[in-house]
């Protein structure tokens, strides 16, 4: 059965490949735009997207004339498929897509385009994603009806901070990052750092991982989150570091932790399901959460 599966995923690959070219002959930008999307995007479920497929797709997407097509066509392809191989993909290649080490044209549709959610509503319409085609497409099931969540909560974090800077704990791009955070008011960066709890609690609701099948896919996902769990991490706390500042020091104009105290318990709770990401970056998450206890509440 599998291997008839895997037959069958390759065919529709070669028809998909032939019909991409003879629509896009005309257009010889989009059809290698639209070429590179589905060789990174087959229904091989054994491998994640192949880097070389998906670094030719990320291409397009730092162009501002070609951006808005990358996404839509990201989107449409996985708007159009039930198997979980091609939609597991297509989020992963969206996910690299909306990284800031990826795409330097990002505020162009970050801010202006919802690529999931508009509204409170699901765009892509995959809440009950579900393939039984597989065992490997059944454990995929769940992942892809939370990564799209997980996307949208990314998005979103993006808009609300306004950026996410590429930088360590200890970096001069820390101090940078201080000095700008400090010139907000206080409840806008209660504001924030709550958002960004929000976006650890997401990632909180992540699907067990598979126990009976290795699924190299679902590796990619938890890589490719661990990453932004990372450079979220310094930014939650040059925040906590700055209101814990106003905390102590009265004379600042801010006294009160009414708002701060249930944001800090919300991120406290989100602990131990991120101890699965710990092993990557030991010193900076112990100094994470060291920090966070030390804050009045």
């Amino acid at each position: 059965m599998a291997k008839l599966k895997s037959l069958i995923g390759k065919l529709k690959d070669k028809a998909s490949e032939g019909k991409a070219g003879m629509v896009h002959a005309l257009r010889p930008n989009t059809r290698s735009l639209h070429l590179a999307l589905l060789k990174s995007t087959t229904h091989n479920c054994t491998k994640p997207p192949a880097d070389d497929c998906v670094a030719a797709v990320i291409s397009y997407s730092g162009s501002r004339r070609y951006a808005p097509a990358t996404v839509s066509a990201v989107l449409s392809r996985l708007q159009d498929t039930r198997d979980a191989c091609v939609a597991a993909k297509s989020l992963i290649i969206l996910h690299k897509i909306i990284k800031p080490d990826h795409n330097l044209n990002r505020e162009f549709y970050i801010k202006d385009h919802h690529f999931i959610y508009s509204e409170g509503r699901n765009n892509l319409k995959i809440n009950n994603f579900r393939d039984h085609s597989s065992h490997l497409t059944l454990e995929l099931s769940p992942w892809i009806r939370w990564y799209v969540r997980y996307l949208d909560c990314l998005s979103s974090a993006y808009r609300v901070l306004g950026y996410f800077p590429n930088f360590t704990s200890y970096s001069k791009e820390r101090a940078v990052e201080k000095n700008r955070v400090s010139s907000y008011k206080t409840g806008y960066l209660v504001h924030q750092t709550g958002f960004v709890v929000s976006f650890f609690e997401c990632i909180c609701q992540r699907p067990e991982n598979p126990a009976l099948y290795q699924n190299k896919i679902v590796d990619g996902i938890r890589e490719l989150v661990a990453q932004d769990y990372f450079s979220v991490m310094p930014l939650v706390m040059v925040r906590l570091e700055v209101l814990n500042e106003r905390l102590t020091k009265p004379d600042l104009g801010y006294t009160g932790s009414d708002e701060l105290g249930p944001v800090l318990v919300r991120l406290e709770q989100t602990k131990e399901k991120m101890i699965g990401f710990s092993w990557r970056c030991k010193v900076l998450v112990e100094d994470f959460w060291f920090r966070g206890k030390g804050i009045e509440r």
